[in-house]
């Protein structure tokens, strides 16, 4: 390996850092005046989003954080994999064990991070696509029954991982097959507290159809906003049309009285010669 490699190693672990702990659903939310990290959970994730602000402000979120582990590990698959297939898988999971990191321990927010899970599951698709399609698809349905995010967010990776270790790649690669591992591990450790609910039957919810509800009185209240904006500007428009109607009727009323004034001097004029 030339040293023009070993920084591109370097430099790929500090950018996947620093571009994991970029909090999309604070940003999102800052946007609406409000900070979801005292919302809810406090969780600056996909479910709490969901619970806070809907299905698709959930959903955003989901794929923004999908997509911070996903092209670190994407540039380290297409670069190094022309090298050698083993090593590139490897730098995969390197670059997403610190996109993963930087997800939950953030330098921007003093380390208070989300879960790390669509992180994760952004890393798991750029190594196994297929698997990690299935298996999202099978347990966001199994979602829909339980309720229960942080179970089937810590099924997804365990059950991934444990698919991978069984993929030509993985084969020998144990350096890989390692950090597929602490980055479980790390996820699972970042969700300490949902188990701890879990044990005492106070976890919080995933209620899709309560996200769904709040997009629909979302989208009526967006919509009232603008037809009350479209009347106000239509009131608008109707008093400034009421006093330009009015100037005008004000300006020929003025006219004829000066007419009829200058009319009146006429006759009397023409009078006064008469009588003389």
């Amino acid at each position: 390996m030339e040293i023009y490699d070993i920084l591109v190693l370097v430099f790929g672990c500090i950018i996947s850092y620093f571009l994991g702990g970029i909090s999309i659903a604070r940003m999102l939310t800052k946007k609406e005046n409000n900070d979801i990290s005292k919302q809810g959970s406090g969780n600056p994730g996909t479910m709490n989003m969901m619970r806070n602000y809907g299905i698709v402000m959930g959903v955003v979120t989901l794929v923004c954080d999908a997509l911070k582990g996903v092209l670190p590990a994407l540039f380290g698959l297409l670069y190094f994999r022309p090298f050698d297939e083993s090593f590139a898988y490897m730098v995969v999971y390197l670059f997403g064990f610190f996109a993963v990191l930087g997800h939950i321990f953030p330098i921007y927010y003093k380390f208070k991070g989300g879960k790390g899970i669509a992180t994760t599951l952004g890393v798991f698709m750029v190594a196994d696509p297929i698997t990690g399609a299935i298996l999202f698809s099978i347990l966001f349905v199994t979602l829909y029954f339980i309720k229960i995010s942080s179970v089937v967010s810590l099924l997804f990776i365990v059950i991934s991982a444990v698919v991978q270790c069984f993929k030509p790649y993985a084969e020998a690669n144990w350096l890989m097959i390692a950090l597929m591992w602490v980055i479980v591990v790390l996820d699972i450790w970042a969700h300490r507290s949902n188990l701890l609910r879990l044990i005492d039957h106070n976890e919080n919810p995933a209620d899709l159809q309560e996200g769904l509800r709040k997009d629909i009185e979302k989208f009526k209240n967006k919509k009232e906003k603008k037809l009350e904006k479209n009347k106000q500007k239509h009131t608008r428009i109707e008093e400034k049309y009421d006093k330009k109607i009015e100037r005008k009727h004000s300006k020929v009323s003025e006219k004829l009285k000066r007419l009829d004034e200058k009319s009146t001097q006429v006759s009397d004029a023409s009078q006064k010669d008469t009588d003389d």
